[in-house]
């Protein structure tokens, strides 16, 4: 059972094609759709560097914050003008060190890391599985 006053550290499964969420260091749920609030981007760098070396994938890197009980509360928030600033956000542990902004055509030439976010919405996406939209409070 999740407690939302406690942390949680969310990562993309490549082969449930679905976002785990881990507590405490246990798997306590799967989901396709959930939002997050005091973020942080987390990339392990032990892990990082072994998927360099080894050219294969491992659990190094996601989002840590509070999941929020209503996964569609962010989007929510966006339609009602309460956030203005919205942001794609990638990891790609072969081209960056950190999470960067999607920002087109110059992701790989002049990415922008990604360290925190106020709000998180992960999503599970039909043509790229995993999408990640941080949001910041207008001020």
């Amino acid at each position: 059972m999740i407690d939302y006053n406690k942390r949680v550290y969310v990562y993309w499964n490549l082969h449930r094609k679905l976002w785990s969420v881990r507590q405490s260091g246990v798997v306590v749920d799967h989901a396709g759709l959930l939002s997050l609030r005091d973020c942080k981007f987390l990339v392990g760098k032990a892990g990082q560097a072994r998927v360099r070396r080894e050219g294969k994938k491992n659990v190094h890197a996601g989002v840590s914050g509070y999941l929020l009980e209503d996964p569609c509360f962010v989007d929510r928030a966006v339609w009602n003008g309460l956030y203005d600033k919205q942001v794609w956000v990638k990891y790609n542990p072969y081209k960056n060190d950190t999470f960067v902004q999607r920002t087109g055509v110059c992701d790989d030439t002049n990415p922008i890391p990604v360290y925190a976010a106020d709000f998180v919405s992960m999503y599970k996406d039909f043509y790229q599985d995993c999408l990640i939209h941080l949001h910041t409070h207008q001020d």
